[in-house]
């Protein structure tokens, strides 16, 4: 008996609101909002971004203080991109890998990416308003009635994107995993690039409810959509904006944790793979599906036991008994008290018999 890969949770989902931007702070300001402001006392000079001199020289000069550097990329941006010569001037100048992945969002085509979505739009104040009572909804079945409301009501509305991936969570919420896909895949065909609902989609595609009683034609195709929707994420999520005074290593912490469901989502495809040969497993996909649980697991704190009980089975396809035994052991430890603590050990059980049964090697002359 396997275990069905628990989805993204609805606590990052909202932690990802929270977190900055349009998608978690709500919207721009109307132009009438705008001209409502006092005006600034004194306009402060715009600095051009940095050159790759420039940039360099600033990473020398402050080796002990990388939070400097990263301010100051933050306001001024560059006006290069990093190539890989670039990366390696960067790191031989004294950048680490954590300074570098947060200047990557502010070379001009991150920069140009970030500008050309949703967020720079305009909404009218009784639409943003509308917006922000949906995203603070917790009740599923009042998220999914009032998004179909505003959808009726605004269908031009730059905002649709998040209203779907609002309505996809609220599905994911009462386990309905045809409507996570269906209302998280609306959100994508607006914005590409939608990280929450990437999540979502890639997290339910692969999931025994999403690939029983169909096709291997029909299943591979979810599968390959699934892995798509992974990855781009993985992409997205190396994007994310850094919070106000969000320290270097928390922010690497914050992508790191959302990142981990993006692994599980791949190692749940190549899981599904695997037991797609025509004899016996897949070991290849087997090895994949191994190598993408245990980034999931390194990069999440605390680790998913789905994770780790999935891990198992990828490691026992292998024959790799005493890992999958750990493994396994892992899950049961991380989910005292419930029923898959009880399926955990019953497959730690059962492995240990498998191997007491196995002949041993004979022992060398």
């Amino acid at each position: 008996m396997s275990w069905t890969k628990k989805s993204v949770s609805l606590a990052i989902i909202w932690a990802m609101f929270l977190a900055g931007g349009i998608l978690l702070n709500g919207h721009p300001a109307s132009g009438a909002q705008e001209a409502a402001k006092p005006a600034a006392k004194s306009a402060a000079p715009v600095e051009a971004p940095f050159s790759e001199d420039e940039l360099i020289k600033l990473i020398k000069h402050n080796k002990k203080h990388p939070e400097k550097v990263a301010d100051e990329v933050k306001t001024r941006g560059t006006d290069f991109e990093f190539t890989p010569d670039v990366l390696k001037k960067l790191s031989k100048a004294g950048a680490n890998e954590q300074l570098i992945t947060y200047m990557k969002q502010f070379t001009p085509s991150a920069r140009a990416a970030r500008k050309s979505r949703v967020g720079t739009a305009e909404v009218s104040a009784e639409e943003g308003e509308a917006y922000n009572k949906l995203k603070n909804e917790r009740d599923p079945d009042a998220v999914i009635k009032d998004a179909d409301e505003y959808v009726v009501k605004y269908p031009k509305s730059p905002l649709l994107t998040y209203i779907y991936a609002l309505e996809a969570g609220a599905y994911q919420q009462k386990d309905d995993a045809q409507n996570v896909v269906k209302y998280g895949e609306k959100s994508l065909d607006l914005d590409p690039s939608n990280l929450i609902s990437l999540l979502m989609v890639s997290s339910v595609l692969p999931t025994p409810q999403m690939l029983s009683n169909i096709g291997d034609a029909e299943k591979e195709k979810r599968l390959t959509a699934a892995a798509g929707y992974a990855e781009k994420a993985l992409k997205e999520i190396d994007q994310l904006p850094k919070q106000p005074n969000e320290t270097i290593s928390a922010y690497q912490k914050r992508k790191d944790q959302i990142a981990a469901g993006a692994y599980a989502s791949l190692g749940m495809v190549h899981l599904e793979r695997a037991q797609m040969a025509l004899v016996g497993l897949d070991q290849g996909e087997l090895a994949k599906a191994e190598e993408n649980y245990k980034s999931a697991i390194a990069k999440s704190n605390p680790p998913n036991p789905a994770d780790y009980y999935r891990l198992g089975e990828s490691l026992r396809g292998q024959n790799k008994l005493d890992e999958a035994i750990a493994a396994f052991s892992k899950a049961a430890q991380l989910a005292p008290g419930t029923v898959f603590e009880q399926l955990a050990n019953q497959q730690v059980q059962a492995l240990k018999k498998a191997e007491t049964s196995q002949p041993k090697a004979a022992a060398k002359p």
